[in-house]
Parts: C-alpha cells; sequence; structure tokens
C-alpha cells in the first residue's frame, strides 16, 4: 500500500463510527492533511507517516521470453 491510501484508510477508520461517513468522505477528509504533509515534506519539516519499506518486497516480475526462441526460430 502507498501512503495516501494508508492515510485514507487511517482516517476512514478513525471515522467511521459516525453515521453516514462514507469512503468520500474519508478521502476528502485526508486530503486536507495530505496537502500539510506534502509542505512538509518539501520543506524539510518531519513525516507524520513513517513506514518501512520491505527490505525485499514487491511482486516479483514475470520473465519475458526474449531469452526462448521465437516460433519461427524452433523449426
Amino acid at each position: 500500500m502507498n501512503k495516501w491510501t494508508e492515510l485514507v484508510t487511517k482516517t476512514f477508520e478513525e471515522n467511521k463510527h459516525k453515521a453516514g461517513y462514507k469512503l468520500k468522505n474519508a478521502m476528502k477528509d485526508a486530503k486536507k492533511v495530505w496537502k500539510t504533509l506534502k509542505k512538509r515534506i518539501f520543506k524539510g519539516g518531519k513525516k507524520e507517516l513513517e513506514v518501512e519499506e520491505p527490505a525485499v518486497g514487491g511482486k516479483s516480475r514475470r520473465k519475458t521470453a526474449k531469452n526462448s526462441r521465437s516460433r519461427k526460430s524452433r523449426k
């Protein structure tokens, strides 16, 4: 998950007890916080959300067929 989705999820979890609170409301609320975080980041301030990235992470990439022979060259 990227930091934006983490922020939206966190905002939604904190406010979902309110009647009629939906994900779109969480996105609007998180947008305000996101703008202040971006200002802090570019001014050199400390980030509020610090998430450790996995040392070996992400999806493994699918191997391409560059090394394998094409159908025409197999004959």
